[in-house]
């Protein structure tokens, strides 16, 4: 059938794409507004030329050392939003339990899964069977009237755990060693 239709084939796309004509349409405009500044502020095209070469190597450094820091940030896969050895889920443990693994976490330097049995000790020992997998930190406080004095240290908790930096094993220490003189 294909053959007595006499087409040749699927469609080829045109040369351009959508993306490279969006960008070129881009580029131009951004030229245009800088040669009309450039023609009411009386500036030379050299040095609207070389204005722009520094504005797009300034995008572009920005843009390597955003993607250089998530990379060097990105934790070993192994370590990403797991608690080795957890022998219970999540939902089951209760705020001892999860203090145990964090210690236990911490003696291993396992930074990660500690950072999470934190999360886990600290949202029970507030909201105990209350709280779900699916809370964030915000979520968590504002299940508990009255804690405005924890918002420091849940920001920083979150800091370490979802941030280019994790926090050495006596950082984290100290951080739980003030939430639970807040909880106590």
């Amino acid at each position: 059938m294909l053959a007595e239709s006499q087409a040749g084939g699927p469609p080829v796309p045109p040369d351009s794409s959508y993306l490279g004509e969006l960008s070129g349409a881009a580029q131009q405009a951004v030229m245009d507004l800088l040669m009309r500044g450039s023609e009411l502020l009386d500036i030379p095209r050299w040095a609207v030329g070389a204005l722009a070469a520094a504005v797009a190597g300034l995008a572009f450094l920005l843009i390597a050392r955003a993607a250089l820091s998530r990379l060097r940030g990105r934790r070993p896969p192994e370590e990403v939003g797991v608690v080795a050895g957890a022998a219970l889920p999540a939902a089951v443990r209760d705020a001892a339990a999860w203090r145990a693994e964090l210690e236990r976490c911490l003696a291993e330097e396992r930074i990660a899964g500690a950072l999470e049995a934190a999360w886990w000790w600290l949202a029970r020992s507030l909201a105990g069977e209350r709280a779900a997998a699916d809370w964030t930190s915000r979520d968590l406080l504002a299940q508990m009237p009255r804690r405005e004095s924890l918002f420091a240290a849940v920001r920083r908790l979150d800091a370490w755990t979802y941030g280019p930096r994790p926090p050495g094993a006596d950082e984290l220490r100290r951080l739980v060693g003030r939430l639970e003189a807040e909880l106590a």
